[in-house]
């Protein structure tokens, strides 16, 4: 049963996949003609995009403390510098289809360092269910508020709340779940509340760290980036989540981009032209911002080998 299951889940996420690919290829395609007239007229503003990236910094050195911590519970600990390495260079296995090979690098680094490859997978699969969680929440929370609802705003910060509170009881269970669909034998730990509090405030600050860099790279990367904060943790939140449950698209490629250009125009943040452009601008920016740390440890970790004779 457990098997079939599975095996249905894949098939529905290649489905959706290949359906958002193709619209993807196509709208951008579209966008590309009139993309190229626009980078002619492109004025940096390095100060913007310079902040955007601090911020994302940030971000990634909260999730991994959160991860850290939900790592505890497992009677596994690392140092900061240590589980940052593994954190950076397992990430590299994203940018590889499916969504199993950042879990696989991250089992195979945890054990070098002698910690239990179950430990570093189970806690690795609660950050991102909770990370799905609240981003899911979030992007209730802000859609709501862009559509003018006040009630269902009130609505969505309850729910988010409750999740973040009953973090600790349905964590482990979900993790279990999330991993017999992935293939991943995940045995639940008994995490303490206090360490799945802090991975779940982790991930709703990102989502919110994320945002706000995002409106800062627009400015930068346009002059101007008009509309709320909140439009733009929801158009980035819906575009990573969305882009994150695809199987074949490494990284969300292109189903990140293509939701992030739709929602921008249809929120009025910018033009098909200039939605087109960032979708593609931030997409390299944020591979440059992630793989940079990745390529540091790669580079520190060939030289500390000794030389062969």
């Amino acid at each position: 049963m457990a098997l079939t299951r599975r095996k249905l889940f894949k098939l529905a996420q290649w489905i959706f996949a290949a359906i958002v690919l193709f619209f993807a290829a196509r709208s951008l395609a579209t966008q590309w003609t009139r993309v190229q007239p626009r980078l002619s007229h492109i004025q940096f503003g390095w100060q913007w995009i310079g902040a955007a990236t601090v911020l994302i910094l940030l971000t990634y050195a909260l999730l991994i403390e959160g991860w850290r911590r939900v790592l505890g519970a497992w009677d596994s600990h690392l140092p900061f510098p240590q589980a940052a390495r593994i954190w950076f260079l397992s990430n590299l296995g994203k940018y590889v289809p499916g969504n199993i090979w950042s879990l696989t690098a991250m089992g195979v680094m945890a054990r070098e360092r002698g910690l239990s490859a179950l430990a570093a997978a189970g806690s690795s699969v609660i950050m991102q269910a909770m990370s799905l969680a609240t981003g899911t929440a979030i992007v209730m929370v802000t859609g709501a508020k862009l559509l003018g609802q006040p009630i269902l705003v009130g609505v969505s910060v309850l729910i988010l709340v409750l999740i973040l509170l009953s973090a600790p009881r349905f964590l482990p269970p979900l993790a279990v779940w999330i991993g017999s669909l992935i293939g991943k034998n995940i045995l639940p730990p008994s995490v303490p509340a206090t360490s799945i509090w802090t991975a779940a405030i982790a991930s709703t600050v990102s989502w919110l760290l994320y945002g706000f860099a995002f409106q800062l790279f627009v400015r930068g990367l346009l002059g101007t980036s008009p509309g709320e904060i909140s439009s733009y943790i929801a158009v980035y939140t819906a575009a990573y989540i969305l882009g994150f449950i695809s199987p074949i698209a490494p990284a969300g490629l292109g189903v990140r981009e293509f939701t992030l250009a739709a929602f921008m125009t249809q929120l009025g943040l910018a033009n098909e032209a200039d939605a087109a452009l960032v979708a593609i601008a931030a997409r390299l920016w944020l591979t440059i911002v992630e793989l940079v740390p990745s390529g540091l440890y790669v580079a520190a970790r060939a030289t500390r080998k000794p030389l062969s004779h």
